[in-house]
């Protein structure tokens, strides 16, 4: 999740800046943008970095007419859920808190064809990044400790 996200960009960016144009867009995750909680170790760390490396390579390249975009989802229908294990648990979250993944993909271009850096995807998200920057670090932490025990296999 780091790896490949560097090593792509390292390969793809130099075509790009010699083009004087290109568009890079790094799926990272809301969780990046929030407190890590117990049981999600490497998940949210690896989603900061695609984060903060896409914000920054964003303004290192914008000169040259590329533009580097993370994309950071919440809960988007896909398998990823399946994959994790925790389909059955995260279906029972309301449905107003998911976003399909052709939503998720358009708002993505959508935002890297403006030159956005960093897009967190759907106003529920957008409101959850907010309040996970405005309030008190221990509350946000203290809250997705609870809320991962539901979540997550230990």
């Amino acid at each position: 999740m780091v790896v490949a996200v560097t090593e792509l960009t390292h390969l793809l960016l130099p075509g790009m800046i010699e083009r004087r144009y290109g568009r890079i867009i790094n799926v990272a995750s809301l969780v990046g943008l929030l407190p890590a909680a117990p049981g999600h170790t490497l998940y949210p760390a690896s989603k900061a970095f695609a984060i903060r490396f896409s914000e920054s390579l964003s303004h290192e390249v914008a000169r040259y007419g590329v533009h580097v975009t993370a994309v950071c989802p919440g809960f988007t229908y896909s398998e990823f859920h399946d994959i994790v294990g925790t389909r059955d648990r995260v279906s029972r979250l309301p449905a107003f808190m998911w976003l399909d993944a052709p939503t998720v993909a358009r708002q993505g271009f959508d935002a890297v064809m403006a030159g956005t850096p960093v897009y967190v995807t759907g106003r529920v998200n957008r409101a959850i990044a907010v309040l996970g920057r405005l309030l008190p670090y221990r509350l946000v932490t203290a809250f997705n400790r609870r809320v991962a025990k539901h979540y997550r296999k230990m």
